[in-house]
């Protein structure tokens, strides 16, 4: 969950630079959702939701409809991390697909940019380790113990810093990092692929998702995500036809309808693996398919928020650029701080944790971003820039095309 600045392409008459500022407040509403899963899952009952071999929640109870309802939105963070990977392969594929891209500038820039804020998160969370025990409490959420770290170790440390074959338990969110890790380096690949098969864009997004089924029906990780990325760079390779495609939609009297419609779509197929409930979900072809299903949704919720006005207004807004803005931090550091926090206070009621915990996550985020991952941004360019003048000789100016993510 990386992308943290969108690519502005050059302005057109439906699919403007504001259109692309929106993905940023997406951004950040997927964030925020991702906070709320991480904070509800320091109870033992949603713990057991959302793990293997747990217990459905009481039908009628609060968890119920925190689970198995729309109400699932709140709350949905794997498939806000789907959204994340989307969003990731659409914006650094753009200035890709635009010709003359600086190769030799973008690999130190981009492992630069992401291994900054990385190795702050690790440092944060190894003080947060070293202040108070994370003791692992009998009945406590299963979730609470596989995130806590009961002995820190120079081991433990070392292996969150790798973002390609690493144990992430100090801070869990760094599996994605790993994921955006892997696409960044193997870019230039997924560029050709979507260049190759261009004229047939939505063939290749087909053909993504039925590599997600097979890793969801196999459990081969690899293609459980790295289609999704390539989703979005077949996006980017099709934003011609996509921002025809807006042009005609947007020039109907009632667009606001048909846009209503692919946002509500888009959002229960985001979720359509809850809704169904548990007993469906039994079957064993059933969540394979619901998986490849997430992606769909993704997408649908990216070119609306790029197509509708009233979603571009709403994504804009000062709130949601702002938590676009510090999301990759935020996303980085919230796990470490959830999981301090309640082994500090294991007894407070879930109601009076969460009231604790998503402020000092905002303000805590907020820090970081001004601290480490801006600085990661001004250091990243100049990583950019001596890549660009060491291994190809290009002008130093020549590097700092925008290819920030």
């Amino acid at each position: 969950m990386s992308t943290t600045s969108t690519v502005a392409p050059e302005r057109s008459a439906t699919v403007g630079a504001d259109r692309f500022r929106s993905l940023d407040g997406l951004r950040g509403v997927a964030a925020l959702v991702v906070l709320v899963h991480h904070t509800l899952l320091v109870t033992p009952a949603m713990s057991a939701v959302v793990m293997p071999g747990g217990e459905p929640p009481q039908p009628g109870s609060a968890l119920w409809w925190l689970t198995y309802s729309p109400l699932k939105l709140t709350n949905a963070g794997p498939e806000a991390v789907v959204l994340f990977f989307v969003l990731s392969g659409f914006v650094l594929a753009l200035p890709v697909l635009r010709g003359g891209f600086n190769w030799a500038a973008y690999f130190p820039r981009r492992v630069v940019r992401l291994m900054v804020p990385v190795a702050g998160a690790v440092a944060l969370a190894s003080l947060l380790i070293l202040l108070h025990p994370q003791t692992l409490v009998p009945g406590a959420s299963r979730w609470l113990d596989m995130a806590s770290t009961p002995q820190l170790t120079w081991a433990s440390v070392l292996s969150a810093l790798d973002l390609l074959n690493g144990q992430y338990q100090i801070d869990n969110p760094l599996w994605s990092i790993q994921w955006e890790m892997i696409f960044s380096l193997a870019l230039p690949v997924f560029g050709i692929i979507a260049i190759v098969v261009k004229r047939w864009w939505v063939v290749g997004i087909a053909a993504c998702l039925v590599g997600v089924w097979i890793g969801a029906l196999t459990g081969t990780a690899s293609f459980l995500y790295l289609p999704v990325f390539m989703i979005g760079v077949l996006l980017a390779v099709g934003l011609e036809g996509v921002t025809k495609l807006i042009a005609v939609i947007n020039a109907v009297r009632y667009s606001w309808l048909i846009w209503a419609a692919a946002v509500t779509a888009g959002l229960l197929l985001l979720i359509a693996r809850w809704l169904v409930g548990p007993e469906a979900m039994a079957a064993s072809w059933m969540p394979p398919l619901l998986t490849a299903l997430i992606p769909v949704g993704a997408l649908l919720i990216v070119v609306s928020a790029l197509g509708s006005r009233l979603c571009g207004r709403i994504l804009t807004l000062r709130p949601a650029r702002f938590a676009g803005r510090i999301s990759f931090s935020l996303y980085l550091v919230h796990v470490p701080l959830i999981v301090a926090i309640r082994h500090l206070m294991p007894d407070v009621s879930l109601g009076i944790f969460m009231l604790i915990v998503i402020p000092i996550a905002l303000i805590l985020a907020t820090g970081f971003y001004y601290l480490v991952e801006a600085p990661a941004h001004v250091l990243s360019g100049r990583a950019g820039r001596w890549g660009a003048r060491v291994l190809s000789g290009t002008p130093a100016a020549a590097a700092s095309a925008p290819t920030q993510s």
